[in-house]
C-alpha cells in the first residue's frame, strides 16, 4: 500500500506536502454558501479573488478550492478562475470544481491538463456527483438516483484517466458515454492531477475512498468524535481499497484579536443578518434530520449554515491555533476555511495564527529561517487589507 505521503506529486503539487494540518480557501470564486444579507458580505469579484489568493501564496497556504453552483448570483466559472490565478500565483494548488454529468470527460480531460500545465503541475479537480435539483435545472436535465449518480461519475472518471494516460487515438463506449477516435494532448505534467471528493452517504464514502486522493466530510463538533469518524474514514479506504487517502473538512472561519470580537461578528453577519429565506429553503431540504431538534439545536444548526457550514473556526487567534492543532491530532489533514471576510481573515491567520502552528510543529515555517521574508509578507498583506477596504468602502458608497 502506497501512502499520499511519498506521492510523487509532492515535487509540484502543495496538496501533498509534509505539513500534518494543510489549509486552505473555499469558495471566493462564489461566496454563496454563506447566507447572509450583511451589507460587507463578500461577494465574488475577480480583483478581490486574486488579492485573497495572492495573500494565502505569500502566507504558504496550499490550495485554494472552487464553489459552482450555476445560481443566479455572481459566480466565476471554476475551471477559468483556477487556471488564471494559477497564473498569477505561484504556490497554491488550484481546484475547479464541477458536476461530473455536466462536464463532458473529454473536454475536462483537456481543460485540468492545460490547467496543470499552466499551473506546473498544482491543478486538481473536486469532483460533485450531483445533490442539487436546482443545479441540472439550469441545464435542463434531471437529476439521477443517488446510485445512478455514482455509477455515472465512475465511468467518467475511467474515460477521464485513459484520456490523461493513451498515447494513442482510441474509441470508447459505455453505458453513459461514447467517443470515437479520441486522445488528449499534452498530457498533464501530475500524470493524473489530484481528485477531491465529499463523501458522507455509504456510497458517497465508497467512491471517494476508491478514487479521491482527498476525502472531504462533515466532522462532529466534538472533537473524540472526530478523531472515530477520521479513523473510521481511513481505516476503510485501507482496509477496503489498499488505499491511504487524506481526510478534509471546511469550517466558515472568523479569526479577531479577542474571542468577544469574533463571535460578535459571527452574530452580527449569521444572526443579525442571516438570509433567512435561503436558509430556512436548504434546512427544508434536509428533511426529518433538522425537524427532530429541539429549539435550542434548531437556532445553532440555522446559525451555522447561515454563517458557512461545516466546522466553526471562530475565535482569538490563540483560540483559533488551538483549535486547528486539536484538529490535527485528531488526525485531520487539512480544512478549507471559509469567510465572509477572506483579506481580514487572512491578516489574522498570518499575523497570529501561523506562528503559532508553526511553533506546534503542525506546519513548516513557509520562509525558514528567513526574517526578511517574513517581514515582506506582513508588509504586503497590510497593503492588501488597506487597498481591499478602500474597494469595498468605495462600493458600498456606490449602492
Amino acid at each position: 500500500m502506497k501512502s499520499w505521503k511519498d506521492d510523487p506529486r509532492a515535487a509540484t503539487n502543495p496538496l501533498f506536502n509534509g505539513n500534518r494540518l494543510k489549509l486552505g480557501l473555499f469558495g471566493l470564486n462564489a461566496g454563496h454558501l454563506i447566507m447572509s444579507l450583511a451589507p460587507d458580505r463578500y461577494i465574488a469579484d475577480w480583483n478581490r479573488c486574486d488579492a485573497a489568493v495572492g495573500m494565502a501564496d505569500a502566507l504558504g497556504l496550499e490550495v485554494a478550492v472552487s464553489l459552482m453552483g450555476w445560481e443566479p448570483r455572481p459566480e466565476l466559472e471554476p475551471f477559468t478562475w483556477a487556471t488564471a490565478l494559477a497564473a498569477r500565483h505561484a504556490h497554491p494548488a488550484m481546484v475547479a470544481t464541477m458536476h461530473v454529468q455536466l462536464n463532458h470527460p473529454v473536454f475536462v480531460a483537456k481543460a485540468a491538463a492545460t490547467g496543470d500545465r499552466v499551473s506546473g503541475g498544482r491543478f486538481a479537480l473536486n469532483l460533485v456527483a450531483g445533490a442539487n435539483p436546482a443545479t441540472f435545472g439550469a441545464f435542463g436535465v434531471a437529476l439521477e438516483d443517488h446510485e445512478t449518480r455514482y455509477a455515472h461519475a465512475r465511468e467518467w472518471l475511467d474515460l477521464l484517466r485513459r484520456l490523461w494516460t493513451a498515447e494513442e487515438p482510441f474509441d470508447f463506449e459505455g453505458r453513459f458515454y461514447k467517443a470515437d477516435g479520441v486522445l488528449s494532448l499534452p498530457k498533464p505534467i501530475q500524470h493524473f492531477p489530484a481528485i477531491m471528493n465529499a463523501g458522507t452517504s455509504a456510497r458517497g464514502r465508497e467512491f471517494a475512498c476508491e478514487h479521491a486522493d482527498i476525502v472531504f466530510t462533515h466532522i462532529s463538533a466534538d472533537l473524540a468524535e472526530a478523531r472515530t469518524q477520521i479513523a473510521d474514514y481511513k481505516r476503510y479506504a485501507r482496509e477496503t481499497f489498499d488505499r491511504e487517502v487524506q481526510i478534509w473538512t471546511h469550517g466558515y472561519t472568523v479569526i479577531r484579536e479577542t474571542q468577544r470580537e469574533a463571535e460578535d461578528f459571527l452574530n452580527y453577519y449569521a444572526v443579525e443578518h442571516a438570509d433567512r429565506a435561503r436558509v430556512e429553503h436548504f434546512v427544508t431540504t434536509l428533511g426529518a434530520t433538522a425537524q427532530s431538534m429541539s429549539a435550542e439545536e434548531r437556532w445553532k444548526f440555522d446559525r451555522n449554515w447561515a454563517a458557512g457550514g461545516g466546522f466553526g473556526v471562530v475565535g482569538s487567534m490563540e483560540r483559533v491555533a488551538e483549535l486547528l492543532v486539536a484538529l490535527s491530532d485528531a488526525g485531520l489533514d487539512g480544512i478549507l476555511l471559509n469567510t465572509i471576510e477572506p483579506e481580514t481573515m487572512l491578516d489574522h491567520l498570518g499575523r497570529g495564527v501561523l506562528p503559532r502552528l508553526e511553533a506546534a510543529g503542525v506546519r513548516a515555517p513557509h520562509c525558514p529561517g528567513d526574517r526578511a521574508c517574513s517581514a515582506q509578507v506582513l508588509e504586503e498583506m497590510d497593503f492588501t487589507l488597506q487597498m481591499n477596504k478602500r474597494f469595498e468602502n468605495s462600493r458600498r458608497r456606490g449602492q
